[in-house]
């Protein structure tokens, strides 16, 4: 025979059962929608990057500083040149090897250990320069970098220079000094 206050604690019991069972759905969907947003941005971010090139199609000493010239290649149109990374092995004329990882400056004339763009191009010659979207390198033009080195590569060494863009793409070439 149920009595009154079995009654109660049974209605307790089962008020505290449903309120663990709402708290543990709210959590659980909680986390399932943070598993899910991840999930997207992940693909986004993966996306991006296999639709990301870039080419360095020249790299040359100029004048102090040396010179490199990247094609976008890819899909993606490119910028946040502030969050690329300029790597640079080189020699020195006394032989002296040095690695170098470059920053991003807006100066024209970038102090040692950085380097900057000189122009954004829509051809590889560098003669007709960007329109569309300026200061964004789009799909199929060229950017000049300019990067400021001290010391200077040696005359005559064989130097590596890396570019990366701010997704992680990268590109590599020889530049003689």
């Amino acid at each position: 025979m149920i009595t009154m206050s079995n009654a109660i604690v049974a209605l307790v019991v089962i008020a505290l059962m449903l309120t663990a069972v709402l708290t543990w759905s709210q959590t659980a969907y909680t986390s399932f929608d943070s598993v899910s947003q991840a999930l997207k941005q992940t693909t986004q971010v993966t996306q991006d990057v296999s639709r990301t090139d870039i080419k360095i199609v020249g790299a040359q000493m100029q004048g102090g500083f040396v010179q490199i010239s990247v094609l976008n290649s890819g899909e993606v149109h490119l910028a946040q040149f502030d969050k690329w990374d300029v790597l640079v092995q080189y020699y020195d004329a006394s032989n002296g090897y040095h690695i170098s990882d470059l920053t991003y400056t807006e100066n024209p004339s970038p102090a040692s250990g950085q380097w900057t763009i000189v122009g954004i191009y829509t051809d590889a010659s560098l003669t007709q320069k960007e329109i569309f979207e300026p200061g964004i390198l789009d799909p199929g033009e060229v950017m000049l970098m300019r990067l400021s080195l001290a010391p200077l590569p040696g005359m005559g060494t064989t130097n590596f220079v890396t570019v990366s863009t701010d997704n992680g793409v990268a590109t590599s070439a020889q530049f003689s000094g």
